[in-house]
């Protein structure tokens, strides 16, 4: 299990390799749930696709975002349609980078009634008042 973790993470880093000025995008995925495993928040069962207008499909959106620049950071995650039109997102308190390396967790709920076409998850970070994106995720609706 642990090195399918760690397989799925290096290969959505390198999926979502570019990153911002202020902040890169380690991983991201969609996951039915987390566990922590030695301080180190991990996934349950990694998704890949929804099912479409399912009241009861749920999930989570597990994120690594690593900072490059010391001082304050605020992190986000907004997801849209297949139109770009907003759905949600998920705002996350204000995080104080004191040293480096320095790699912060994210886990945005998510689910209802959701969109066809797909969704995508797009992570940012906001940094002495400006708003980059760190990265982004698509997961397709199943079609079945």
């Amino acid at each position: 299990m642990k090195r399918l973790v760690s397989a799925a993470i290096a290969l959505l880093a390198a999926q979502g390799a570019w990153a911002g000025d202020t902040a890169g995008l380690v991983g991201i995925m969609n996951t039915s749930g987390t566990v922590e495993v030695n301080n180190f928040v991990n996934p349950k069962v990694i998704w890949t696709v929804y099912n479409v207008n399912d009241p009861a499909e749920e999930a989570y959106v597990l994120a690594y975002v690593a900072y490059k620049k010391l001082g304050k950071h605020t992190p986000s995650i907004e997801w849209t349609d297949a139109q770009n039109k907003p759905v949600d997102r998920c705002k996350f308190d204000q995080t104080t980078v004191t040293k480096m390396p320095w790699v912060h967790t994210l886990t945005c709920k998510w689910g209802g009634r959701l969109p066809d076409g797909g969704i995508r998850f797009t992570v940012f970070n906001t940094f002495e008042g400006q708003k980059e994106k760190v990265g982004e995720m698509f997961i397709p609706p199943n079609t079945k």
